[in-house]
């Protein structure tokens, strides 16, 4: 496990480095100081394949050396080829790497490859070139000569540091290992002068065994592994959940800490005179006097002008490069670029030191040992007016608007002269936003057809830097990828006609702008046309797990800081006559270290909603739990929707000369779509021929839905082409399609559907030898009956067909499905209508969605005469499901036979949807009577 300074990268330059000392590796007998391991041969012979694992370290003069020596038995070919190749990095700048012993143990014989002269290779690797590391560090590898399945391998090695930028103080980090994984015998041993001051502790959730001294000596002793871990919950703050680990050092506190790494860096901020780095200083003065201003600039040019790079050489990883080399070479890492940083402040007279931080588990540091290993990533705190601003020259996109963001680090160690504590990193809420979308959304065409959008979003801060790239590179590819996800990812349906990348390098603002058409954004909910339009407390969910007797004492992590804001505006239709907001229109409300607000109205026929979201970085206590998951629970629970008003019309309602006109923005923007769209996208045009289909011109949807089949056909393209191929009275072509979605996708419904359509053109015969070829297990029998029935009562085998739904009846006298189709059957064929009424009720009253059922027991009532109950089903059926063809046809018989004018209303309404009603219903005697 290795520690230093250092973060992410950008691009790679070539570096060189003289020849020194410890380059070559050394072999060499273990030091006095290591104590043997004593193996056991039992162990040996029948415990796990990893026999020995000894870790040791010795501390002392400022010098740590670590030591392992490890026996792995070679039990398969998979350990042949892992263990087959070794590899031992280190630091040639701070220390040596010595091999002491190198063997493979073979039937009781030691084979010594170091005696055979076998030697390691040294390569300088450079692997994270690529995150823009470069450490310095050589790797030793060798292939293991003769290694053979059931050999043991030992090899014995240490590594010595001594660490230019500690001076004489020392560190050590040791990984514990846990249960359940297994070693033969396993220790890990840390010693130092017993005159010498040490520190030392362990976690989380490690008991240590007490200080021998011996020989002037103190050892720390623990055997591994340690024991199980007890499994933490996700959300427990990391200090809970991080690696067992043993740290030792020769600190006193973090005030010594800060103390010893001060000088370093205070060396290297120091300017010449009449220097670059003045100069810039000077500039960013010139510019502004407030004080917050010329830290937000410096802050940018250290981010803008000077890329990343890990320097590791030359005891890079502690000690910072000075500032002017810094400028100089316009690299650096985050140590050189924070002392850039603090150059430039400390010259313009603003407060500010450079501060050590981790950018992982910061909320354990102050229960740790205070060692650098602790940190990874240094910045600049700067205290202007009595705030604190915390500012990371390797971050991006800092500007006086966001600087006064919190890094959620939890804890600073500020390097000062006299040297000081752990700071805590205050989370406070966020005068900017991370992001903040506002949609414009045009629903006047009505409840049911398609939607325009405009939204945009702009994001801040770093997440703003994606966009500026985009913007420069102008990559139509990109552009197109951003268009895609936008659509249907963001609305149901949805194609994106426009799209416009903009950053605002001033203020660091990126942002994106996407216009097209999508669904409608309304839907029929329980009796009523809604449109749920909140964006924040729909996702809202705090639910932590403390059941476990183990976590009930845990607190719960947040995350943070962010804060992101909605604002959406919805035109209405009929200038919002009768549409009302339902919910609670605003909100203002916290809970577990969030905040959620809202505000929300009708105005002229527009709605009006604005959203905020906070979020805090923090920990939640065990005892404010309970209450923190009521608070969420009722923010999650606060619904807003719009409700339409009953007198809303829907789109079948409409005639031919006014949905055109009304959907004529939508098609537009589908053809813009679909003209843009690359040869190989046929999402566009799916997309279109969808919304020509609801729209109900069945001919222009047939025309969009073959070109996409010619080129990719799937099963259930064909399946939608056959619909509007019914829907055009073109059976026999529908037949067709149905047949070849079963080729691509044969299933017994593709198969049952095709043989009813087959009957209804005229192919009974023909349908029952489809049915009669088709592999039917108990499970497709319900299906398989009713369809052979609906077919031989086609061809005029009523009788048959009834006994074959009254004969499966018997044996699933409760199935809804069933009883529906027994009731189905007799309305239509107008057969044994006597027992009908009692299926139908039975089937009604067992349905998940009765509208259906309803609609056959109003054929039923229609059949016998009963125009008055027929009505009352069928109102019920429109009720539950408006646009129910089937319902709105016969109503509309029904109403005409009463001699009421309306009824003529209602057929035009359900052949507008569905046209081949007319057609259908007309093989079994139904239909308009004038």
């Amino acid at each position: 496990m290795r520690f230093s300074l250092g973060c992410s990268a950008i691009a790679i330059i070539a570096v060189s480095a003289p020849a020194i000392a410890g380059e070559t590796v050394r072999y060499e007998a273990a030091p006095d100081w290591v104590i043997p391991a004593e193996l056991d041969d039992a162990v040996l012979a029948d415990g796990p394949s990893e026999q020995l694992f000894d870790w040791q370290h010795r501390l002392e003069n400022g010098i740590v050396q670590s030591f392992n020596d490890r026996i792995v038995r070679i039990d398969n070919p998979e350990a042949l080829t892992t263990e087959g190749t070794l590899k031992f990095d280190w630091s040639p700048d701070k220390g040596d790497l010595f091999i002491h012993r190198f063997e493979i143990i073979r039937d009781g014989e030691v084979i010594d490859l170091i005696a055979q002269g076998v030697e390691f290779d040294v390569i300088r690797r450079e692997e994270n070139l690529e995150r823009r590391l470069l450490d310095g560090r050589l790797t030793a590898t060798v292939a293991v000569p003769g290694l053979k399945e059931g050999d043991l391998l030992r090899v014995a090695h240490s590594i010595t540091v001594d660490d230019q930028a500690l001076g004489d103080e020392v560190q050590v980090i040791q990984y514990l290992p846990a249960a359940p994984w297994r070693v033969g015998q396993g220790r890990a041993i840390v010693s130092w002068p017993t005159s010498e001051k040490m520190g030392w502790k362990a976690g989380p959730f490690v008991d240590l065994p007490e200080v021998q001294e011996r020989g002037g000596y103190s050892f720390l002793d623990i055997a591994v592994p340690i024991a199980k871990r007890e499994d933490m919950p996700g959300d427990a703050p990391s200090r809970f959940r991080a690696y067992p680990l043993l740290r030792v050092g020769s600190f006193d506190s973090w005030q010594d800490l800060s103390k010893v790494m001060e000088p370093h860096f205070t060396k290297a901020a120091q300017l010449t005179p009449g220097g670059e780095v003045e100069a810039i200083a000077k500039r960013i003065m010139a510019q502004t006097r407030d004080p917050k201003t010329r830290a937000a600039l410096a802050t940018q040019t250290v981010q803008d002008e000077v890329s990343y790079l890990l320097d590791g050489l030359d005891g890079g990883n502690y000690l910072p490069q000075a500032a002017e080399d810094t400028w100089d070479k316009r690299y650096g890492d985050c140590k050189a670029k924070s002392v850039l940083l603090l150059s430039l402040l400390r010259y313009m007279d603003i407060d500010a030191n450079v501060v050590l931080v981790t950018t992982r588990g910061g909320d354990a540091m102050p229960e740790l040992q205070p060692v650098p290993a602790n940190f990874d990533h240094m910045i600049v705190r700067a205290t202007i007016d009595g705030e604190d601003y915390w500012l990371d020259g390797t971050n991006t996109a800092t500007r006086v608007g966001t600087m006064a963001a919190v890094p959620p680090f939890y804890y600073a160690l500020p390097l000062t002269p006299d040297g000081s504590d752990l700071v805590p990193m205050r989370s406070r809420v966020q005068d900017h936003y991370d992001m903040a979308m506002a949609m414009k959304i045009d629903q006047t065409a009505g409840v049911d057809l398609p939607m325009m959008f405009e939204m945009t979003m702009s994001m801040g801060g770093p997440a703003s830097a994606q966009f500026e790239k985009i913007v420069d590179e102008d990559d139509p590819e990109v552009l197109r990828q951003i268009k895609g996800s936008f659509g249907a990812g963001q609305f149901p349906g949805g194609q994106v006609t426009d799209i416009d990348v903009a950053y605002d390098d001033d203020l660091a603002i990126g942002t994106i702008t996407v216009k097209g058409v999508a669904d409608a954004s309304f839907n029929f909910d329980d009796g009523k046309v809604v449109s749920d339009i909140g964006m924040v407390t729909g996702g809202v969910q705090f639910a932590p797990n403390r059941v476990r007797p183990a976590w009930r004492d845990i607190p719960v992590a947040t995350r943070g800081p962010s804060r992101n804001k909605y604002t959406v505006e919805i035109k209405l239709p009929d200038g919002g006559k009768g549409y009302t907001l339902d919910g609670r229109a605003e909100i203002d409300e916290s809970f577990a270290n969030s905040r959620v607000t809202r505000k929300s109205s009708i105005d002229g026929g527009t709605v009006h909603l604005v959203e905020e979201a906070f979020a805090n970085l923090g920990e939640v206590p065990v005892e404010d739990i309970p209450a923190a998951r009521r608070a969420a629970l009722h923010i999650a629970k606060s619904d807003l929707i719009v409700k339409a008003p009953g007198t809303a019309k829907w789109r079948w309602e409409l005639d031919d000369k006014t949905r055109r006109e009304l959907t004529a923005p939508a098609l537009a923007a589908y053809n813009k779509v679909v003209a843009d769209a690359e040869e190989d996208d046929f999402g566009p045009l799916t997309s279109r021929a969808q919304f020509y289909a609801s729209i109900y011109d069945f001919e222009n949807a047939l025309a969009d839905y073959t070109t996409v089949i010619d080129t990719e056909p799937t099963s259930d393209l064909f399946l939608t082409r056959a619909d509007a191929l019914i829907s055009l009275g073109r059976l026999d072509e529908a037949v067709a399609d149905i047949q070849s979605a079963y080729d691509l996708s044969p299933d017994n419904d593709t198969a049952y559907w095709q043989a009813q359509i087959m009957a209804r053109a005229g192919h009974a015969d023909q349908a029952i030898e489809l049915l009669d070829a088709l592999p039917v297990d108990d499970d497709d029998l319900d299906g398989f009956t009713d369809t052979r029935a609906m077919v031989l009562g086609i061809a005029g085998d009523v009788d048959t067909g009834l006994f074959l739904l009254e004969e499966r009846l018997l044996e699933k006298d409760n199935s809804s499905t069933l009883l529906n189709a027994d009731c189905w059957y007799r309305a239509l064929h107008q057969v044994a209508l006597e027992y009908a009424i009692g299926q139908c009720t039975r089937a009604v009253e067992r349905a998940s969605y009765p509208a259906g059922v309803l609609d056959s027991r109003a054929m039923v009532h229609y059949r016998m005469g009963s125009f008055d109950a027929a009505l009352a089903d069928l109102e019920a059926a429109l009720k539950l499901q408006p646009g129910l063809s089937n319902s709105l046809y016969l109503k509309g018989i029904i109403l005409l036979e009463q001699g009421k004018g309306e009824g003529r209303k209602a057929i035009d309404e359900a052949l507008r949807q569905s046209p081949e009603l007319e057609a259908y219903y007309a093989l079994f005697g139904i239909g308009p009577k004038s």
